[in-house]
């Protein structure tokens, strides 16, 4: 049965989301769908699968939530059946006796959640707030990608999400309108947490909406990024003495042997502008139709993790979902003809450590940054990266 608390927890549901309760137990159904109604949901209910179908084709729903266990024909019967029609409604299955194989093949046709009685007013919005957010993108299990890669992806998409870390380390990661806004691991929270998690080699991760949450975490996803990425760097490098071994990063298949000399005269170029300015951290091209690193050097020691993180944080000033806005904005206000370009040409930024060049390339397709100490003189910097242009930009795809 399901466990009464004074209010369901969470943000608010979409306006007039259609609920279908399907449920042979009267009472449990009943309480089920008081709970919903008060939370503004548009509720309707079934005792059977041939009633729910029927209804379903009557007044469509986007949540169908049943129990395994209705009579002859089950919950996993309905699921298979809203599958087989087409119908347009994501389905979570209820049961306290669900095995292994239910759970396998519910998922498997398209279940959302699987919830385990007794579970929670909590519990339940959570799943239904799940299934209201696959119903506008994908879901299913993938392998292969990092953290990274997967927190990279959801602030570029702008997405509101809490992933679940699991096996070598567990913990949670709150991500809000694409920004990363709280963590937690164990007894830690915030940046620490963050940090800890960040730092496991591998793991499983799930993903659930994102509900009210504290915010721990105040800075921009690349900053905090790339000063955590850095610190897990810092404390993996040899000691005094010993050997740094770098190893080669596999390139794509597509990639041919020009392409890969193509490279490596980029990185060449890039080796030029460091060994010329004084103070010169790094330097790199990156592609801005593909966020692609064409090529890099730096006297850091830098993975190849924080080499694309560099990368990215380039994307974001340039290719930023508001950058292309305010330039488009400020053409308008001043009555300027529209000519479709929207991007920055040339940043120059001050961060308490370091001083950041970049100027765009092959007509805004890709970009060189510099990176130097603050000792560095500015108008030098300047003009060793834009001396080196000519020699990168003919390389650049």
């Amino acid at each position: 049965m399901l466990r009464h608390h004074a209010a369901l927890a969470g943000g608010e549901p979409g306006p007039m989301t259609a609920v279908l309760v399907v449920d042979d137990d009267l009472q449990f159904r009943e309480t089920l769908v008081r709970h919903l109604t008060g939370q503004g949901f548009d509720v309707s209910s079934a005792q059977s699968v041939d009633e729910a179908i029927t209804l379903l084709e009557r007044r469509p729903a986007d949540v169908v939530l049943t129990d395994l266990r209705l009579g002859v024909r089950d919950g996993i019967d309905l699921i298979a059946t809203i599958r087989s029609r087409s119908i347009a409604a994501r389905t979570i299955l209820m049961s306290a006796f669900a095995t292994a194989r239910d759970y396998q093949t519910a998922t498997e046709l398209g279940a959302v959640r699987v919830l385990c009685k007794p579970f929670t007013p909590e519990d339940l919005l959570d799943a239904i707030r799940q299934a209201i957010d696959c119903s506008t993108g994908f879901r299913g299990s993938i392998h292969g990608l990092s953290l990274i890669d997967m927190l990279q992806m959801f602030h570029l998409a702008r997405r509101s999400i809490v992933l679940h870390i699991g096996d070598t380390v567990t913990g949670h990661v709150y991500v809000q309108d694409g920004e990363v806004v709280h963590a937690e691991k164990g007894t830690l929270s915030g940046e620490p947490a963050l940090l800890a998690i960040l730092s496991a080699q591998s793991g499983s991760v799930s993903t659930s909406a994102l509900g009210s949450t504290p915010r721990t975490i105040a800075r921009s996803f690349s900053s905090l990024l790339l000063d955590l990425l850095r610190q897990i760097d810092e404390s993996s490098l040899p000691r005094e003495g010993e050997r740094l071994e770098l190893e080669d990063e596999a390139i794509g298949d597509w990639q041919s042997d020009e392409g890969e000399e193509t490279m490596g005269k980029i990185d060449d170029a890039c080796k030029e502008v460091v060994a010329k300015v004084d103070g010169a951290v790094a330097c790199g091209v990156v592609d801005l139709d593909t966020g692609m690193l064409l090529g890099i050097h730096n006297g850091a020691a830098y993975t190849q993790t924080l080499n694309e993180i560099v990368a990215a944080a380039t994307m974001d000033l340039f290719r930023g979902p508001n950058v292309g806005r305010i330039e488009q904005m400020v053409r308008a206000h001043r009555g300027l003809p529209e000519n479709g370009a929207h991007y920055f040409q040339e940043i120059h930024i001050t961060s308490e450590h370091n001083y950041h060049f970049a100027k765009t390339l092959k007509q805004n397709r890709a970009v060189i940054m510099l990176v130097t100490k603050k000792t560095t003189n500015i108008g030098l910097g300047w003009a060793q990266l834009k001396a080196v242009i000519p020699i990168v930009e003919p390389l650049v795809p």
